[in-house]
């Protein structure tokens, strides 16, 4: 669906954006998002020399962005470890991080005539930083125009409070009547009641696709119901499970009329992603999402909650951008008049370790009195203060060391990644430490445990991954012999690249690095032990492991090379996941307890 700007009064919009610091752009929809930085150039705010700024909630929204206006010499996006800008570049499309990180030499965003942020009802903590940012900016920057889009009226309603009554657009293209219905049912029962809802809905539909939202965890089995239904039934219908943006990209280049014949998706992505791809006109609302939280510091856990009344009324909303359409929400009306507003922003419930460090190198000095949109919890605010402490990136007064806390505060990584790559330079083990922090950017979980047992590593995941990279570099990036063992070519040959970019950092940073080629296994693991000391666990008589902070009982996950081992006392662990209540530890080193002592 291509946005249509003809009808928009680009007078009047231009008029409220030259006279207002800062204008906030009520876009339910999602149509125009792609179509308004091209807006903003024809209306001359690139001609200053200066860029205009499409600011996103992460790397991968960034990209799909700009590809979504073509090629284009004019047009480009920079994200973490690729940047296609020139000097030719008017507009830009970047991460909220890679923003934050210019903010580092740049303070005041001075290369940007205007900064659009896109889609700020996804509430990232970097968003909300980037916001308090600009809005000092702003202080000392008269010609800099702020314009925020969100998808949603509260979004929105937040921030005329926050940022003292700005003007309120609204550039929305036109929609159709959406029939809702409230649905009955028992609770957990949604996957049932979903699927005799898609069965009755193929019944009526001539044309239109259906998507249903539900948590990831339960996509396989209802995909799965949903086709042995149909088959039964005779009925001819393509059945699509999405679970990543790249997959929704594929589907819309795959699916030439998603109106001919009929169509079923079945995702977690957000609404408003799909919405702007795929023609739907029967929504289907389980009325539950996944939200992140973080536990003790090292543990992301992904929790299946009630979707809030904005992401409830987004979803329903998708229904008739196309012609009049029918929404089923699977909960009753007076379960949704209790859901909560909105949805708890990130900076209330994720680890901010990278926040302080974030806010530290752009010479925030007290931290507390930062002027966040949301404030933070005090308490996490400590339990990161302490956590960054503990491992020597800030000192006793809350000041980052010199020189590790400011190398690490420095690098675009995450802070646990820093920590490791500068902490190897200690550890003589630079060489092996800098493409092990590349591959966990592109790796992916998959792992293939009779294929890629040559290259197994008693040690754990992180020397077994050492072994396939450097093998990869020995076969000359050989695509057979990747395809031999199958390996996914195109994720080891990114990993080389962001490590070369890695080291054109460290070089750009003037942070010394040497050449430690013969770095051993025991160093490896030592400076791996230091960076997750916090994440140290030991062996149950069961073959569980209890972690030393907090005393959670965890098992170790089927990907790690570490699962069918029995005999193993100590381990630290980079990342966790939950399922029902049980959590598991992934990227798993084998490790000597004095080592954390």
């Amino acid at each position: 669906m291509t946005p249509d700007l003809s009808s928009v009064d680009k007078t009047a919009i231009q008029k409220v954006i030259e006279d207002n610091k800062i204008t906030l752009w009520l876009n339910t929809t999602g149509e125009l998002a792609s179509k308004l930085p091209l807006y903003l150039l024809e209306g001359g705010w690139a001609d200053s020399g200066k860029m205009i700024s499409c600011v996103h909630a992460s790397d991968e929204d960034a990209k799909v962005a700009a590809q979504e206006n073509g090629d284009s010499s004019f047009l480009s996006y920079s994200v973490s470890f690729e940047d296609t800008t020139t000097p030719r570049t008017k507009v830009v499309h970047i991460s909220s991080s890679l923003l934050l990180q210019g903010a580092l030499v740049d303070p005041l965003v001075s290369r940007y005539s205007i900064i659009y942020i896109h889609q700020y009802h996804v509430r990232t903590i970097q968003m909300d930083i980037v916001i308090g940012l600009l809005k000092k900016v702003l202080k000392k920057r008269e010609n800099l125009r702020v314009l925020i889009s969100g998808a949603s009226p509260e979004s929105l309603d937040f921030l005329s409070v926050y940022l003292i009554a700005p003007p309120k657009i609204s550039l929305e293209a036109n929609t159709y009547p959406v029939d809702l219905h409230y649905v009955n049912i028992s609770p957990g029962n949604y996957v049932d009641t979903a699927l005799d809802v898609v069965l009755s809905s193929t019944k009526p539909l001539a044309t239109g696709g259906i998507i249903v939202f539900m948590p990831s965890r339960d996509i396989g089995r209802f995909q799965d119901q949903l086709r042995e239904s149909l088959r039964l039934a005779e009925v001819s219908m393509n059945v699509d499970a999405l679970f990543s943006v790249s997959e929704l990209l594929r589907l819309e280049s795959s699916v030439l009329d998603f109106e001919h014949p009929a169509h079923v998706i079945v995702t977690s992505l957000p609404a408003e992603l799909v919405a702007r791809r795929l023609a739907v006109t029967v929504v289907i609302d389980t009325g539950f999402e996944e939200v992140k939280y973080s536990r003790y510091g090292f543990a992301t856990v992904t929790k299946v909650e009630p979707v809030s009344q904005e992401v409830a009324n987004i979803r329903t909303r998708i229904a008739g951008l196309s012609k009049a359409g029918r929404c089923y929400r699977l909960y009753p009306q007076n379960s949704f008049e209790n859901l909560e507003k909105t949805r708890l922003p990130e900076i209330g419930r994720l680890a901010l370790d990278h926040c302080i460090l974030q806010l530290k190198s752009l010479g925030v000095d007290n931290i507390l009195h930062f002027d966040y949109p949301h404030p933070p919890p005090s308490h996490m605010l400590a339990e990161a203060i302490d956590r960054l402490a503990s491992l020597g990136v800030i000192d006793n007064e809350a000041h980052l060391t010199r020189p590790f806390g400011e190398n690490v505060a420095q690098l675009p990584l995450e802070p646990s990644h820093a920590i490791l790559l500068v902490s190897s330079l200690q550890y003589g083990c630079f060489e092996q430490i800098a493409s092990l922090v590349a591959l966990s950017l592109t790796k992916g979980d998959y792992f293939d445990h009779e294929k890629w047992l040559p290259f197994i590593a008693q040690e754990g995941d992180a020397l077994t991954w050492l072994n396939i990279y450097e093998s990869f570099l020995r076969m000359g990036r050989d695509k057979s012999w990747c395809r031999k063992y199958g390996f996914n070519e195109t994720q080891l040959s990114r990993s080389v690249n962001i490590r070369d970019q890695l080291l054109r950092i460290l070089q750009h940073r003037r942070i010394k690095i040497a050449k430690t080629e013969l770095a051993t296994s025991t160093a490896i693991r030592k400076c791996i032990a230091s960076t997750y000391r916090r994440n140290l666990a030991f062996r149950l008589p069961d073959g569980s492991y209890q972690t030393m902070s907090g005393s959670l009982i965890m098992k170790i996950h089927p990907s790690s090379v570490l699962h069918v081992q029995k005999s193993i006392d100590w381990v630290v662990f980079q990342e966790t996941t939950e399922r029902n209540g049980q959590f598991f530890i992934k990227n798993i080193t084998v490790v000597e307890k004095e080592w954390v002592d």
